[in-house]
């Protein structure tokens, strides 16, 4: 029987500059990912069916329509007019509604593993297009390293670092709900127009400078999740005075340190003891998006 395996990483925005409302219900974004060492595996076996299975911090997560790995599978199936099936095993690390993308990333990889299981050949340029479908950060997860995205952040320009970063990352056993924080952005800013530019940061990313790129680093979503969770507010607080760079990952409620790669497990032993109610995981970037590790027949 073919299985397919397939690993997808997290990603932390270093910038997320949000913008107005569109008619369509997103917002315009000039945003900056980066693909961090934290990864989803995924395993695809041929099956009369689709079917679902998650293990690791996603156990409790949905396996129905719901779940963007079977919206991935069933988008797949309708673009190539293929009634081939598949049990889907996915194994997550990335924390579940934690502003890092892991939802996104299951489905890159299950777009990835799928469209060689069932021997449909379609081009990265087309998985790129079936991702935007379903989510603006799957693009992303399919590309990886480094990334400016626009329009909803599913538009991508690669950049290419001058050096490899480090990062903590603070996560909650409690998430946090995407559109509930931009909801809130609404409120907060009713006047948001056009997202103001990354380019600094973008330019600054291909130094290795990382002062200099953490001077760059923004997430106008902040404030409106700390507004709905008053831990992240407290907790960057606590690091205002710092010497690392701390901004909130994505939507929140993870909140990422920046620092040198070499520092980054150190630095997430001394987070955890400073902050037991959270858990702190070392990672570093960038590293390459869903990515098949090996075929079985």
């Amino acid at each position: 029987m073919k299985s397919v395996f397939v690993s997808a990483p997290a990603k932390v925005n270093l910038a997320l500059r949000v913008g107005a409302r569109r008619p369509d219900g997103y917002h315009d974004l000039d945003t900056v990912f980066e693909a961090v060492d934290i990864f989803d595996d995924l395993q695809a076996d041929l099956a009369p069916d689709l079917r679902l299975e998650i293990s690791g911090l996603g156990e409790n997560l949905p396996v129905d329509e719901s779940n963007l790995v079977i919206k991935a599978a069933h988008l797949l199936q309708k673009a190539t007019n293929t009634q081939q099936g598949a049990h889907i095993k996915v194994h997550k690390r990335i924390p579940v509604a934690g502003g890092m993308a892991g939802g996104s990333a299951d489905a890159a990889a299950a777009l990835l593993a799928l469209n060689t299981l069932w021997d449909l050949e379609l081009p990265d340029s087309r998985l790129a297009e079936l991702a935007g479908e379903l989510g603006s950060d799957v693009p992303f997860a399919l590309l990886g390293g480094i990334a400016r995205g626009t329009s909803r952040g599913e538009q991508l320009v690669s950049i290419k670092p001058g050096t490899l970063h480090g990062w903590v990352f603070l996560t909650s056993a409690t998430g946090l709900s995407t559109p509930e924080v931009f909801h809130c952005f609404d409120e907060m800013f009713p006047a948001a127009g056009d997202p103001f530019a990354t380019t600094q940061l973008c330019q600054a990313l291909t130094g290795s400078d990382l002062s200099a790129i953490a001077q760059e680093m923004v997430n106008d979503l902040a404030a409106p999740a700390a507004a709905l969770r008053a831990d992240i507010a407290d907790i960057c607080a606590e690091l205002a005075e710092f010497p690392g760079k701390t901004i909130l990952s994505g939507s929140g409620p993870t909140i990422a340190i920046f620092c040198a790669a070499e520092a980054a497990e150190s630095l997430a032993q001394e987070m955890q003891e400073k902050f037991p109610s959270r858990t702190a995981i070392a990672a570093i970037g960038p590293v390459t998006g869903a990515h098949i590790r090996r075929v079985e027949k």
